[in-house]
């Protein structure tokens, strides 16, 4: 966070490319003043007023160094008291265009500003209190959703729900410190067993919470980052002509010739409102051919990676040994099995492979495809319909301080239960407060926050 807070920093918030607007942010306490370098009014060769916040006028940005005209642009000050990043803020729209907007950020650093660093306008509202640490990875979220269920989770984050749930269980550790601290005051009377009782009960609850949103992160993970799905099975059972089917167009080769698919495909795929990264893997078998078996090793890799396995099986021929056996080899995982070809007469029944689940579909015809993404989604315990107050758990990091904090609770209540000294007590939960303290911000190391915000685009 070197340079923060004395400098004034520039960057372009918006796409590069051709555009109808470009973006220049400014955020400093000197923003006015690199502003005003830079922008003159239309008919007089004066600096703007930046008297009135949140007011959008018209003026001509020119170079600092030679006068010379950029653009016609708008301006948009804001005042630090109402200013996303709480410090003086500038908005410069300019036209749109890679070069408009590359002469406009020139400008602005000739005119005193620096440049600003991956994610710096975002943490500086972050130390400025404008945001709690996990609203601003939300900000974060928001712009590299790919996905109608990723940007649900993220607005949640912005929201502040998942900051308030938390600082809840904070508030309610801090009340069970507040009681059990009465009582270390005088350590030579016991506390009494219904206090002792009301502090292992408070703290039952509060470790629920804290479970219930640690679990959380097995949907949240899938709403953010999305699903890997592989296609897996032998040579010749349809995987590449089911990948076109689901598709909806001809990405994959599709041939009668065993082997046809040496490597793995990869494409993105809407799984109902989830993003899914589809995966075609060369046909698993034993085969002395280097390239086709250097085909099936990168495929075992993506089956290792993958959240839910799709294994295609020929329905149109009986099950054979070798059928058996890859389902065998498969490692202990969810997998669904895909009963192909069911365009032509099925020579076996889906209840023949025993407990595993089965759909039925024809990928040359289309048939059973929606079945398919539906039970793929039940599958991975994700429920499309609508849960808008629903708050997930987004991200590792949130889920290890959860699981940090109840580790800390627990052992806390266990402690009262066995009456092993106060003072143990009060050590883990303090030690579960930090936990809850570090996921929402209230005390993050910096270089915890370094790796946070240098993941972020230049200009948020």
């Amino acid at each position: 966070m070197a340079g923060y807070p004395e400098d004034t920093i520039a960057a372009i918030a918006t796409a590069t490319g051709p555009a109808a607007i470009a973006i220049l942010r400014l955020s400093g306490r000197e923003s006015f003043e690199v502003a005003a370098a830079m922008l003159r009014g239309r008919r007089e060769e004066v600096p703007p007023n930046f008297s009135a916040s949140h007011r959008a006028r018209r003026a001509v940005l020119r170079s600092p160094d030679d006068g010379s005209p950029i653009d016609d642009v708008l301006f948009l000050p804001m005042h630090a008291d109402r200013s996303p990043t709480g410090e003086n803020v500038v908005e410069i729209h300019c036209h749109g265009g890679q070069l408009l907007s590359q002469r406009a950020l020139a400008a602005a650093l000739s005119a005193g500003a620096r440049a600003a660093r991956p994610g710096e306008f975002t943490e500086r509202a972050f130390l400025n209190g404008r945001l709690d640490l996990c609203q601003a990875e939300a900000v974060a979220d928001l712009a590299q959703a790919t996905s109608e269920a990723g940007l649900k989770a993220a607005w949640q984050l912005l929201e502040g729900n998942l900051s308030r749930k938390v600082l809840a269980q904070r508030d309610a550790l801090l009340d069970n410190r507040a009681l059990l601290e009465a009582h270390l005051d005088f350590p030579d009377d016991e506390i009494p067993a219904a206090t002792a009782r009301e502090l292992v009960l408070g703290l039952e609850t509060v470790s629920r919470e804290l479970q219930r949103l640690a679990e959380s992160f097995n949907r949240g993970r899938l709403a953010r980052d999305g699903v890997r799905l592989a296609l897996v099975g032998k040579p010749n059972v349809g995987k590449s002509s089911l990948m076109n089917a689901l598709l909806g167009r001809s990405r994959a080769l599709v041939s009668n010739v065993a082997g046809t698919t040496r490597d793995y495909l990869e494409e993105p795929l809407a799984l109902g409102n989830l993003q899914a990264l589809l995966s075609d893997t060369a046909g698993l078998r034993e085969t002395t051919d280097a390239l086709e078996k250097a085909g099936v090793e990168r495929s075992r890799s993506q089956i290792d990676a993958a959240d839910l396995l799709l294994v295609v099986t020929d329905g149109s021929n009986p099950l054979t040994d070798q059928d058996r056996a890859l389902l065998d080899s498969l490692p202990e995982r969810k997998f669904l099995i895909v009963r192909n070809k069911c365009d032509q007469p099925l020579a076996w029944e889906s209840d023949a492979l025993g407990r595993h689940a089965v759909v039925t579909v024809s990928a040359t015809e289309g048939i059973g495809l929606e079945g398919l993404c539906q039970k793929a989604l039940e599958m991975l315990s994700w429920k499309t319909e609508d849960k808008s107050e629903e708050v997930l758990v987004t991200r590792e990091r949130h889920q290890a301080a959860l699981k940090d904090a109840r580790k800390a609770v627990i052992a806390a209540s266990l402690l009262l239960e066995n009456d092993e000294g106060l003072d143990l007590v009060a050590c883990e939960l303090q030690t579960a407060t930090a936990a809850l303290d570090a996921l929402v911000g209230l005390s993050s190391p910096e270089d915890v926050l370094d790796r946070i915000f240098e993941k972020f685009c230049i200009g948020k």
